[in-house]
């Protein structure tokens, strides 16, 4: 597999746990296979309105940029529909069916809404004069990482200028994901908030932080990492 490919996640967790008044706890599953095969997710629904769900679990990997999702047999869900009344909860439990290697795996659970009385959102768009009614149901997308115990990250950072910007270059050659939580990047005294981001074991990511480039000093970037522990890293600017 060629360097990179393993997977480059962008974490919009925020936006996810409030979508439509569902929500999920916790919001990324992570699963040490020497403890256990199994780990579970609930979601929540705080709305008045009964929806339907099916739940499915894909292999993702990043192919010249882009994220890759594939069909996989490793996981098994459970359950793969329901239904979900208002006001109501439903846990999910994946199972593992792979024996797990020296390297953390990673998947994305997706949890898609479908037509179930009137619980589909819909909105009306003009399209040549003529109103057409588009049904926009949700799909969540879970992180789920089965990672084996002495799996760990090792990044490295690299920034050159740009003009007034930055390139940042964010660089995993170890064998875990690594998160970038509440992600912030700060040069003299101009701060940038970036989204949050997860880069896995052998994968690589490029950000341009805007205006950075024309100020002084070393760039500071402060996160929340895999851990969920506050973490800061110096880098060089030549």
């Amino acid at each position: 597999m060629r360097r990179g490919a393993r997977a480059l996640l962008v974490l919009a967790l925020g936006a996810l746990a409030g979508a439509q008044g569902f929500g999920f706890t916790p919001t990324v599953l992570n699963l040490d296979p020497t403890r256990s095969l199994n780990t579970q997710t609930t979601m929540l629904n705080t709305t008045r309105v009964a929806s339907k769900f099916t739940v499915s679990v894909k292999a993702w990997r990043v192919e010249g940029g882009r994220m890759v999702l594939s069909d996989t047999r490793d996981l098994l869900v459970n359950p793969a529909e329901f239904i979900l009344p208002g006001g109501a909860s439903q846990v999910v439990r994946v199972g593992l069916r792979k024996k797990p290697g020296a390297a953390e795996v990673a998947y994305r659970l997706l949890v898609q809404q479908v037509p179930y009385g009137t619980s589909v959102p819909q909105t009306t768009v003009a399209a040549d004069g003529i109103d057409v009614r588009l049904d926009l149901p949700t799909t969540f997308s879970l992180p789920v990482y089965v990672a084996p115990p002495g799996a760990a990250a090792r990044m490295s950072f690299d920034a050159q200028r740009q003009g007034d910007d930055l390139i940042l270059r964010l660089e995993n050659a170890g064998t875990r994901h690594e998160t970038f939580n509440a992600f912030q990047a700060a040069r003299g005294d101009t701060r940038v908030d970036l989204a949050s981001l997860a880069v896995l074991g052998g994968a690589s990511v490029t950000l341009t932080l805007p205006g950075l480039g024309a100020r002084s000093g070393d760039l500071t970037l402060s996160f929340l990492n895999a851990d969920a522990k506050p973490a800061r890293v110096t880098v060089r600017v030549p």
